[in-house]
């Protein structure tokens, strides 16, 4: 298996920025067209209202003379209030159409996050370098689409807006425009440090961002600030969240301290550049080269080419900095996706493991040891054996969630890594950590298998009964005083004005999660902790019966309640020490029969 890389090699500006335009259009492109065409009319009214100023002040000596009349020169100044009104109309048209397709395009690059978190290999999920992937992308999602409107604005608004004031400045001195280029090169300088260096920052702190927000949530997310307060623990937590904080605060200070101090004596250099480009003009001024209007457009442009040069290089310092934290949220997208072929394995199969190895990454001992084993279509197994051994790591394997490192596993004659998603569609598992979904209990249930095709009222029904069935088989009614027609309606959380759930209920609802799902195959791996010994029993027993006919694996710690299975399979170090019934099993020398006699021992004690 290829390991996520920890620091994948930086998109370039242009890919980043070529992505997040096409995103843009595809998202919406009337509401695209209207931000590129406000932005267009914004710049252009601009150089219109700099014209109208330099008209103006060419009319007003001569309406003091005496040689042109006051209509002329209010005319100027109607015009001139005319431009200012459709360039607040412009400004406004292009921030609203900015804002809808911002929060347009960042419902779609979170869809696609979750899509491709989706397409996955299940093993990435054991290393940390994909969760601070993950982090760095949900970093970088809104930073690379700002990027591209703050690149799309630098080439629209300023670009236009200097090219425009070029020809007011051309005529004066060819060295006054490049000039004005010359003195904000260091601006630009410095915007391309700091975006080097915040990125590298990134990878740096990324990490502590993800430790941080943990220990918030353990202080203040519902799920965990009860065990955390009950505990006393919330000094723990205070305080490792400080200390977690501060390593992230130190790391970007560090950063901003280095770029600040370059940054600070780049701009020196500009100002420096600008007080120079002043008494250019002021001499062109003394030596009657211009006019009184052209002097006034001329001063105004240059105050606006101060002001608006140094933001040009800030926007684009920013979007190459803003780029390459999207160039994060592209590189996720671009890491490798599960192996799937386009096999279709048969219905009511088997599987069959041959020589089957498995390593977490960054383990030192293999995790499955060379297992080799067939389970027979309409087989019950049961696996056991102690924690560690090996035992909810076979099932995933036989699932097909994990690849062997070593080994094949095989359904019929095809080997898994080429079975197509029909696979996962017929098979159904319960693992120990289930899901507590924040919906009514209807949907908690039907979340294991959604409609493909809008619901309908026939659907709706046909749903409603399958998840009272399921809920029945895994014993949730038993417990529950309800009415079915309301008790599906139920929300299963409280602080949405629903219901809070026990440890044993969140159990059935989620084993009837997995009975719910159709199924050739079913896994149980020990969702039954929170159930009591008795009503474990029943509803392994209304599971199998259910799954008759059908392959099912239960793991369990249980040993009593291993019997109900057709075979047992003990593990240990992830190897299989032991196949056979419980009846075999109990009658020979090994570990089923130690570990069977101790925990029947533990329960007939009587002190």
């Amino acid at each position: 298996m290829k390991p996520l890389e920890a620091h994948p090699s930086r998109p370039s500006f242009a890919r980043v920025i070529g992505a997040m335009l096409r995103l843009a259009f595809r998202t919406q492109p009337w509401i695209f067209l209207i931000y590129l065409l406000s932005s267009a009319g914004f710049t252009l009214l601009l150089v219109a209202d700099l014209h109208l100023i330099r008209v103006l002040l060419d009319r007003l000596p001569l309406f003091v003379e005496g040689s042109l009349t006051f209509q002329a020169v209010f005319e100027t100044i109607l015009l001139l209030g005319g431009v200012n009104v459709l360039y607040m109309l412009m400004n406004a048209a292009m921030n609203l159409s900015f804002e809808v397709l911002s929060h347009l395009a960042d419902a779609r690059m979170t869809e696609a996050m979750a899509h491709k978190a989706g397409r996955l290999e299940l093993i990435r999920f054991e290393s940390a370098e994909l969760y601070d992937s993950i982090e760095k992308a949900h970093a970088g999602r809104n930073r690379g689409f700002d990027a591209m409107e703050t690149f799309l604005c630098s080439l629209i608004f300023h670009g236009g807006y200097f090219l425009a004031l070029g020809f007011y400045l051309a005529p004066l001195e060819p060295v006054l425009v490049l000039g004005v280029f010359a003195a904000f090169l260091p601006v630009a300088l410095a915007r391309v440090i700091r975006a080097s260096a915040f990125y590298n920052t990134e990878n740096k702190v990324a990490p502590l961002r993800r430790e941080f927000n943990h220990y918030e949530a353990a202080l203040t997310d519902r799920a965990l600030f009860k065990e955390t307060r009950t505990t006393g623990a919330v000094p723990f937590f205070r305080q490792k969240y400080d200390q977690a904080l501060a390593a992230y605060n130190r790391e970007m200070w560090r950063t901003e301290l280095r770029t600040g101090a370059i940054d600070l004596g780049l701009k020196v250099l500009t100002l420096a550049g600008y007080v120079g480009l002043l008494l250019l003009l002021v001499r062109f001024v003394l030596t009657g080269q211009v006019s009184p209007g052209l002097f006034g457009a001329v001063y105004f442009a240059m105050d606006a080419i101060f002001k608006w040069f140094e933001e040009l290089f800030d926007r684009l310092g920013f979007a190459f900095e803003n780029a390459a934290f999207g160039g994060n949220y592209l590189a996720f997208l671009a890491s490798p996706e599960r192996e799937s072929g386009h096999a279709a394995l048969p219905r009511d199969r088997g599987v069959e493991l041959h020589q089957v190895s498995f390593r977490y990454p960054g383990a030192d001992e293999n995790a499955i040891e060379n297992v080799t084993l067939a389970i027979h279509p309409g087989e019950s197994v049961a696996l056991v054996g102690e924690n560690g051994a090996g035992k909810s790591t076979l099932v995933r394997l036989i699932a097909g969630l994990y690849h062997p490192d070593g080994g094949s596993v095989q359904v019929g004659s095809a080997d898994l890594r080429a079975a197509d998603e029909t696979h996962f569609q017929r098979l159904s598992a319960v693992f120990q950590h289930y899901q507590r979904y924040r919906m009514t209990l209807l949907d908690n249930v039907r979340v294991g298998a959604p409609q493909a095709e809008p619901t309908t009222k026939s659907t709706e029904a046909n749903e409603r009964e399958r998840a009272t069935a399921a809920l029945t088989q895994a014993g949730f009614y038993d417990r529950q005083g309800t009415r079915l027609d309301t008790s599906l309606d139920v929300m299963l959380a409280r602080e949405f004005g629903g219901i809070d759930l026990s440890g044993g209920e969140w159990q059935r609802v989620a084993i009837a999660r997995g009975l719910y799902r159709p199924h050739d195959t079913i896994i149980l791996d020990e969702p039954t902790a929170a159930i009591d010994p008795l009503e474990e029993d029943r509803v392994y027993r209304t599971f199998l019966d259910t799954a008759r006919g059908k392959t099912s694996i239960i793991v369990t710690h249980r040993l009593g309640l291993a019997r109900i299975a057709d075979r047992i399979l003990v593990m240990e170090r992830g190897r299989i020490v032991q196949d056979g019934s419980h009846a075999a099993l109990i009658a020979a020398p090994g570990p089923y029969a130690r570990m069977f006699r101790a925990q029947a021992a533990w329960y007939e004690r009587s002190d």
